[in-house]
Formats: C-alpha cells, structure tokens, sequence
C-alpha cells in the first residue's frame, strides 16, 4: 500500500475579475491527498493519514476520498479545528500562485502517537509520501517526522518539500526540519522553484546534483515546461519530456506526478514483493524513463482540465499508447 501522510484543503481558485470583485470557484485539494487521489485513480491502494475538520469542508474532503477509494482513519477525521484553506491566481499560461489560510487547522494539528497508531493498522505499507505545507506549520510538522523516525519496519520514504514560501515564517528553522526530512529519504521530488528558493546560489541542475550526492538519494528535478530529470545514486541521469497538452492551469501538476510516479513503482513490485518488508529494488535507467513517462503523461492531463482533477488509469494508457 502506497501511504500518503500530509494536508487535504479546500483550493479556492480564481475564475476572473468583474470590477473590483474576484470570483472563486472551490476544489478539493492539498498535496497528500492530490498525491493520494492520483495513485488511486491508477490502481493503486492507497492510504491517507492526514487530520481532517469534521466542518463543512471537511466533509466534502471525506467525500472525495470515499469516491476516489482513498482509505483513511475515521479516528482522524473529526478535529473540531477548522479545514485548511488555499487560494490560488492563476496567469495567463495557467500556472498557479498560492496564499494558504493554515494556522490552527485541523491538519497541522496532528500528534505522533495518533499518527504512529493509524499507520500501524496497515501491515502492508510500502512507501509513505510525506511534504509541502504539513512539513512547516507546528505542531504536526514535527509530529509527522518523529512518527516517521520510529514506525518499524521502516517504509520507502518519497519527498516532496513543494515549497510555499507564503507559509514560512521561520525559513532557518524550516531549512533543519527539511534536512532531517531528506535524512529520512529515499526518493526526493523537487521542482526547479523549490530548489531555487533552498539553494538561490546554485544552478537549479547543480543543485540537484549536489543533493544526489551528498544525500544518497534519488532526486527527481521536474522543470515545467522542459520537463524532468532524475538523478540517481548510481550517478547517471535520466532526462523525460512534457506531454504538450492545451494547459488550463497548472494546480496539483506535481503532485498528479508524485502519485503516478508511485504507483508505477508500486504496480510494478519496485518496493518489495508482497509479504516482505519494504525494500526499493534497483532502478535501471530503462525503468526510471518508463516511470518518469508514465508519470508526466498523467501531469499533462491533469493540465488540461481545470484544477486537481488526475487522470485515471485507462486515460494514461490510452494517451501514452498515441507518442
């Protein structure tokens, strides 16, 4: 099972300006359980160990997760803290801006014992994705670490820091937490902004090899428009492509790739078989292209439509088997 530990929120996203009135429409959203949402969406089983609002958002949050087969712990799904909220502007080539309304939410609330204990009902947990908004705001940020630290047999751990920079206030103490965050790592996904807002006096390419190196993990650099790159521990690299669709806009593009890239892997038993405990098998550069495409065709059609809304699996292969 591929285990999503993060943020669900509501996405307020702007749909134009009528005199001095913005008009918003509202979607599910937050990078877990768009990471989440995506791997189900694609056969995979998928859990999501984030604190949800029993508030009216936070019901609609249940709802999509039910709908999409996301597995969750009702224990979990009822703070009397109000949901996290983000809006997003989007420009003129759809790419998306955040301001996100998070403090005193129920998802930053979350405790490590509540967190050890929901994950431990899952013997067959396989790899946890963890980052964005959840590895800043305390006290959940350092809850989801220390569960993380001590949860045996210890699972593949996949980052995504997906850097807001509107959500730190501390940016030193957030640097700490975030190397602790790569400690606990075994696959890093970062795009080029995040990389240049942790490294701003690095080339964004040098940067992600610097942190190959000394971390020991695989990096995957996702670049826009021109694509992506992984880098990984066995020092070669592997360059992917976009998919050029017609982009509405830009929102949970990431993390539809975090969650396709997953359940690549996870189909194709690269986290250890079934029964065992977690391992990731070596990755060749024929399979890391593979998983690396499969991932940026979902991207690309999650482009395509208007907020986070992943393909499903049937949609994948039927694009992927026209390139």
């Amino acid at each position: 099972m591929i285990g999503v530990i993060g943020e669900a929120l509501i996405d307020f996203i702007g749909k134009g300006k009528e005199g001095s009135s913005v008009s918003f429409a509202s979607h599910i959203g937050g990078c877990g359980l768009n990471a989440a949402t995506a791997a189900s969406r694609l056969h995979c089983p998928v859990g999501f160990f984030g604190k949800n609002s029993a508030d009216m958002f936070g019901e609609r949050i249940l709802e999509h997760m039910v709908d999409n087969n996301v597995l969750f712990d009702p224990e979990l799904c009822s703070s009397p803290l109000p949901s996290m909220i983000g809006f997003a502007a989007i420009d003129d080539e759809g790419k998306a801006s955040y301001a996100f309304y998070s403090k005193n939410t129920a998802p930053t609330s979350l405790g490590r014992d509540e967190l050890l204990t929901a994950l431990s009902e899952h013997s067959d947990l396989k790899v946890l994705h963890i980052g964005s908004v959840s590895l800043v705001v305390e006290p959940g940020c350092d809850a989801i670490l220390a569960a993380v630290d001590m949860i045996k047999p210890a699972p593949i751990v996949f980052l995504d820091p997906n850097v807001r920079p509107t959500v730190i206030e501390d940016f030193t103490a957030y640097r700490r937490r975030l190397e602790l965050a790569i400690q606990l790592s075994d696959i890093i996904k970062l795009s080029d902004e995040d990389l240049l807002l942790l490294y701003p006096e690095l080339d964004v390419d040098e940067a992600a090899k610097q942190l190959s190196k000394d971390s020991g993990s695989h990096i995957i650099l996702t670049k826009g428009k021109k694509g992506s790159t992984w880098y990984s521990p066995q020092k070669f690299t592997v360059d992917s492509p976009i998919v050029d669709l017609p982009v509405v806009d830009t929102v949970g593009a990431g993390d539809t790739f975090s969650g396709a890239l997953l359940s690549f892997l996870h189909r194709g038993g690269f986290f250890g078989p079934d029964g065992e405990e977690p391992r990731l098998e070596p990755l060749s550069k024929a399979t890391i292209a593979q998983a690396m495409r499969f991932a940026n065709v979902a991207a690309s059609i999650n482009c395509s439509r208007k907020g986070c809304d992943p393909p499903s699996l049937e949609e994948v292969e039927e694009l992927l088997a026209t390139l």
